[in-house]
């Protein structure tokens, strides 16, 4: 295989291979790094794959993704760090059948129909948008507008319940 990206999925698990590496966001595929909360595609990410054999003798990838990655809060629209490690173990199986059945008697299970050649940097991707948030916010944005404006508007349930109450 020439793409050093690419990996025999099955062969890398039975053989308990494993592989690290790095990517800047703008090295992976554009339904990442066009995502809109990125403040920076330039962020490295590092990953780490592991391959092995579990106790029910199913082949098995473990990958790690972690990266400290700047997004764009949603409130104040400036940039703020974002940390994640994420991990997550991909079972590997033969066929279709073998994959659903296993997953129906066990709802936590990650797998997959293992494939002739599996691209790692597709695994990383899919680990990168699954760890981001649905809406990046900072705990305290400390802009000084905002919370001026909030400040001095009164609750809207503040103001039904005076409604209700002068009945």
């Amino acid at each position: 295989m020439s793409d050093l990206n690419l990996i025999d999925p099955a062969a890398f698990a039975a053989e308990k291979q494993s592989l690290q590496g790095r990517f800047l966001l703008s090295q992976l595929d554009e339904r990442v790094w066009s995502h809109e909360y990125f403040a920076d595609k330039q962020a490295e990410v590092l990953f780490t794959l592991k391959g092995g054999q579990d106790r029910l003798g199913r082949l098995f990838l473990d990958l790690g993704v972690t990266g400290s990655v700047p997004l764009v809060c949603q409130r104040c629209m400036q940039p703020m760090p974002f940390d994640f490690n994420e991990t997550g173990r991909i079972v590997l199986f033969g066929d279709e059948a073998g994959l659903d059945e296993a997953m129906l008697s066990d709802e936590d299970l990650e797998g997959m129909v293992a494939e002739e050649a599996l691209d790692v940097r597709t695994l990383v991707e899919d680990q990168i948008l699954m760890a981001l948030p649905f809406s990046p916010r900072h705990e305290n944005c400390g802009n000084a507008v905002i919370e001026e404006v909030n400040r001095d508007k009164p609750n809207p349930f503040a103001v039904l319940a005076g409604l209700k109450s002068s009945r």
